[in-house]
């Protein structure tokens, strides 16, 4: 795959990923006969060292005589493309998502109300992708660019971009291990597949639509939810039948909400999206209206504080909390909560913690566990019996 293979290999388990790590790769794909790929790793970390874009005529050497492979490329963009047939609010690294809030009320209410449509909840990062001609471009939710998810994901947007024009998706990006479980990452799914017994079965990256922003030059931001839940479905029309591709089925009746409700729970997803049919695309979060909200199936569970971490910030007695649950007299460590408490709540839980170490219980509200069976965005909900 040439440097194409580098940026797949960053695109699944870099995140996070540190410039001596990213210099170690290079080495590596150097010493086994792989300059292209080499290649790819040394200009990543250049510009995560620097910033900038890399030099590619400093970085090629005597790599120029050889042929790259690859057919498309996608490179770290620092400073926000322009595509001139959109409109600034189209623009890549300017799109600013619809994100739900957390609902008022309980799910039975977005059932029951005709204005709002459902859809599950994905397990992934937030992805806008601007598909044009030559080029598809990828922005978070934070409006940073990202690099291709993968090189079958990019060249089958591009072919649709070649027949349909621009076209602009909003949806979820994950990785799906063998098991089928949802992952934000490569690295994760792939920690799967290795406790399934199958440490070479390569984790799938999936990209699932939600709706479309833009398609057949109709700017849908302005339209209505029910449009562009419709045009997405249509752009789906024309990606492969791969799985790299999903889209986000939408339950729109009274009896379709309650079975999506249902599965969700049944499976033990994180919940659902509720959103206004009738709603335009209100970039943010908007906490008067309510456009979008999502329901949550949460984990509560009495857990022992081990430790409280130290922080430097004044008037915090602790920066997060160290728990561990009580499996059948033996305390297995569950990770950090670092959220849910007030000032008062933290010199409390300080006091009692300092009074009797390894002895106090708190209930800890989270939205499930990871993986490797620690705490999945962790909450303090208050304080037990001590034990």
């Amino acid at each position: 795959m040439g440097e194409a293979g580098a940026i797949q290999y960053l695109a699944d388990y870099g995140r996070g990923i540190a410039v001596p790590k990213v210099v170690h790769l290079a080495l590596c794909a150097e010493s086994e006969g792989y300059p292209l790929m080499a290649q790819g790793f040394w200009k990543k970390a250049f510009e995560m060292e620097t910033g900038n874009i890399a030099p590619v005529e400093k970085l090629n050497n005597n790599l120029d005589a050889i042929p790259d492979p690859t057919p498309t490329r996608s490179k770290t963009v620092l400073d926000p493309p322009v595509v001139p047939e959109l409109p600034p609010h189209l623009q890549p690294g300017r799109i600013v998502t619809m994100q739900p809030v957390d609902a008022p009320f309980d799910r039975a209410y977005y059932i029951n109300d005709p204005r709002y449509w459902g859809q599950p909840k994905r397990d992934g990062n937030r992805v806008v992708l601007v598909a044009t001609s030559d080029r598809i471009y990828y922005q978070s939710r934070s409006t940073n660019m990202r690099a291709q998810p993968s090189i079958e994901i990019n060249q089958a947007l591009l072919d649709v971009a070649n027949k349909k024009g621009t076209f602009i998706l909003d949806g979820e990006l994950y990785y799906r291990s063998i098991t089928g479980s949802e992952h934000r990452t490569g690295a994760q799914a792939a920690t799967v597949n290795i406790n399934q017994g199958s440490p070479t079965t390569q984790p799938i990256a999936v990209y699932a639509i939600f709706k479309a922003l833009l398609f057949e030059g109709r700017d849908l931001t302005v339209m209505s939810e029910a449009a562009r839940i419709e045009a997405a479905e249509r752009v789906r029309e024309y990606l492969p039948a791969i799985e790299a591709f999903e889209i986000v089925p939408t339950a729109r009746t009274f009896e379709e909400k309650t079975l999506l409700a249902q599965t969700q729970e049944s499976l033990e997803r994180e919940g659902e999206v509720w959103v206004q049919h009738d709603c335009t695309y209100v970039g943010g979060k908007d906490t008067r209206t309510f456009p979008m909200v999502r329901t949550k199936y949460c984990l509560e569970l009495d857990l022992v504080i081990t430790e409280l971490t130290l922080t430097k910030v004044a008037g915090r007695p602790f920066s997060a909390i160290m728990v561990a649950q009580d499996i059948e007299g033996k305390l297995v460590a569950m990770g950090s909560v670092g959220t849910g408490f007030s000032q008062e709540d933290m010199q409390e839980i300080a006091r009692r913690h300092a009074a009797n170490p390894g002895k106090v219980k708190i209930v800890v509200r989270s939205q499930g566990l990871t993986e490797n069976g620690k705490l999945w965005h962790g909450r303090f909900v208050g304080f037990c019996e001590e034990i």
